[in-house]
């Protein structure tokens, strides 16, 4: 086919419908530069199929090959690793935080205060071991440890209730993050099939796969047919339209996240890791050492108590209880005994005389209590006062947060810079769309001007 007026017309009117395209992704890019998670879009212009004439392969035009959008696997992979660790340790530090606050070290309320108080009842009661007052000071100050023990264990109840609360609020939105990206991996392969991208919706997923690295250690490998398969350490929990089902479960003190067949998943990043970890890990050691105090307290108190007399002239009695086995006591169960709650004229102050009979003025017990504040005798804390492992526990979940605290700055910064570099690649510069909104005017107006010169041609021809 030779060349024509028609030829070139044709030409214009690609141009014209190339370049108005092109703005219009342009213009799109300005409308989402500040939406959260869009990619820049690039209309990708390619010259149209040439024609073949004698004297050689003649251009046809200007056309849109595809849609394509601006983003770097690489640097979403990169960013997803840091927001993983990040979001882990910020529910570690959330929870110890809490944790670390329900001892209210160094105030009254304090449970280091109380056994203070409690030690220094026993060493008033050795001044005057005849007092009704002071037995009812010692009575006071015991029940007050008690209700301190009783209160640490129940915060670590309520904050463990919360984390796992807020597991399986989050292992449920993980399913439903699965099936969605399941979803639209075959919305994109159905484009892709056709020969299209489907920018908007990449865009899409992408975002919720930002957001499942927020709650668990992600894996994403793109695949031919423009799906992603996702792995969570090393099992795949998305292949193509296919989405596994997590489940959250308790058994024998344990937390554990498995597939819906049964497969575990030692996840260690992301708030679900870092939830578990602080339930399983954190939360346990605390809970471990606290009731090993409260056993360690009531061991090394009743050793004493017991070899004692009050001035109702019982002997024998325990002063917390142990309910028959001190190794059954925890800080949740931790109680005075009986006895003593019922009067606390039960309260021994001293040893008896040859014949097993209280003795008015002995307060050798109650001197051997006092210093409980820091003998280091006894089996449970064997080596450890009583204060020194209460100390060693406190310091222990200090030590805790501040490490967690300090990953989790580091991640910040990482995390920031990761977002920027990802940011650089895929953002929209609105300084660098505008500049093309001028090129594609320009090219517009040539477009149309090239149909105007065929028309005055066309007119040339037909006044001849």
């Amino acid at each position: 086919m030779p060349a024509s007026l028609n030829g070139i017309l044709s030409i214009a009117r690609s141009g014209l419908l190339t370049q108005q395209l092109a703005l219009q992704v342009t213009g799109h890019n300005l409308a989402n530069a500040t939406t959260e998670g869009y990619s820049r879009q690039r209309a990708e212009l390619v010259p149209g199929t040439p024609l073949r004439l004698p004297e050689g392969l003649l251009g046809t035009g200007v056309r849109v090959a595809d849609i394509t959008r601006a983003r770097d696997s690489l640097l979403d992979g990169v960013y997803r690793r840091e927001s993983s660790l990040f979001h882990g340790f910020e529910t570690k530090y959330s929870a110890l935080s809490s944790v670390e606050g329900s001892f209210a070290e160094g105030g009254d309320l304090a449970l280091g205060a109380a056994l203070d108080a409690f030690w220094s009842a026993w060493s008033d009661l050795a001044n005057d071991p005849s007092s009704v007052t002071a037995r009812s000071v010692v009575a006071s100050r015991g029940q007050q440890v008690v209700d301190h023990f009783h209160g640490v264990d129940a915060t670590l109840d309520v904050i463990s209730g919360q984390v796992s609360a807020a597991l399986s609020t989050s292992v449920d939105r993980v399913n439903s993050i699965l099936e969605e990206v399941a979803s639209l991996n075959a919305t994109i392969a159905s484009a892709v099939s056709g020969g299209r991208s489907a920018p908007d919706i990449a865009d899409q997923r992408d975002r919720l796969l930002d957001e499942l690295a927020e709650l668990l250690p992600i894996e994403t490998t793109p695949r031919e047919t423009g799906a992603v398969g996702v792995v969570v350490q090393g099992v795949s929990v998305v292949e193509g339209t296919h989405a596994q089902t997590l489940d959250l479960s308790f058994a024998a003190g344990t937390w554990t996240l498995t597939t819906a067949n049964g497969t575990p998943l030692a996840v260690d990043r992301g708030s679900i890791g870092g939830g578990l970890d602080t339930l399983n890990d954190d939360f346990s050691a605390v809970r471990t050492q606290l009731d090993t105090l409260a056993r360690g307290m009531v061991e090394r108190v009743n050793a004493l108590h017991v070899t004692g007399t009050n001035p109702l002239g019982g002997t024998g009695l325990n002063f917390f209880d142990d309910f028959g086995d001190s190794t059954t006591v925890t800080a949740q169960n931790l109680s005075l005994d009986a006895a003593i709650l019922s009067d606390a004229q039960a309260i021994a102050a001293g040893t008896p005389d040859v014949g097993g009979n209280y003795r008015a003025g002995a307060n050798d017990i109650a001197l051997a209590l006092a210093g409980l504040r820091e003998d280091t005798a006894g089996g449970i804390l064997a080596g450890t006062s009583i204060n020194t492992a209460y100390r060693d526990l406190v310091a222990d979940v200090g030590l805790r947060t501040g490490a967690a605290k300090d990953t989790l700055d580091g991640h910040a910064v990482l995390m920031s810079a990761a977002g920027e570099r990802r940011e650089s690649v895929a953002g929209v510069a609105t300084d660098e769309e505008l500049v093309k909104v001028v090129q594609f005017q320009a090219a517009y107006g040539a477009a149309a001007r090239l149909v105007t010169t065929v028309d005055e041609m066309y007119q040339t021809l037909l006044s001849i």
